[in-house]
């Protein structure tokens, strides 16, 4: 059992399946290992969480164990073997991500020409994964990837609807945009 500070762990959130269904939960990760939450303890109550984690650790024949100390609570994690991370990629709130998109310091939203044509209230998909790479600190592959749920579930589309999401020179429209 170890007492970490908060900084030490990686938050996130895990999946347990329950039947037909898969269950989310808050969690952290710790050397690759994952671990779902457990009792919180205010700093009053720290050595009894301590004292109890101990006894758990002993009930539970050594079941790996972290207590980690945040904000002035401490609180015991267990390891679990049968939870998975999920991809925050796949929990992304896209109705915020979009406010950000169009909000100051997101998208150049314009005309644009192409081929002598004109398309009115347009970004360019290069540059959407440009901004997406550094507003949320993912991958280029990533990018692209939320780039196509955001096509996938109708916030986007490509101006002429011929294209899925691609890191290149294409033009793209938010659907409250449109002409």
């Amino acid at each position: 059992m170890f007492i970490l500070k908060s900084e030490q762990v990686d938050f996130c959130t895990l999946s347990r399946r329950a039947g037909e269904q898969s269950v989310q939960l808050p969690g952290i990760e710790y050397q690759r290992k994952l671990y779902i939450k457990g009792e919180i303890y205010n700093q009053e109550e720290k050595y009894t969480g301590i004292e109890k984690a101990r006894q758990k650790v002993l009930e539970r024949k050594g079941q790996p164990m972290i207590l980690v100390e945040d904000c002035g609570t401490i609180t015991l994690w267990y390891y679990d073997k049968t939870v998975e991370k999920v991809n925050p990629l796949v929990t992304l709130d896209l109705q915020k991500l979009v406010a950000a998109m169009r909000n100051v310091g997101g998208l150049q939203i314009k005309e644009r020409q192409f081929h002598l044509k004109s398309y009115q209230q347009c970004f360019v998909g290069s540059a959407a994964v440009d901004w997406l790479i550094a507003y949320l600190d993912i991958s280029r592959e990533d990018a692209v990837r939320v780039g196509q749920r955001l096509i996938d579930e109708d916030w986007i589309h490509h101006v002429l609807d011929e294209q899925a999401f691609q890191d290149g020179y294409f033009f793209y429209r938010f659907r409250w945009d449109e002409q």
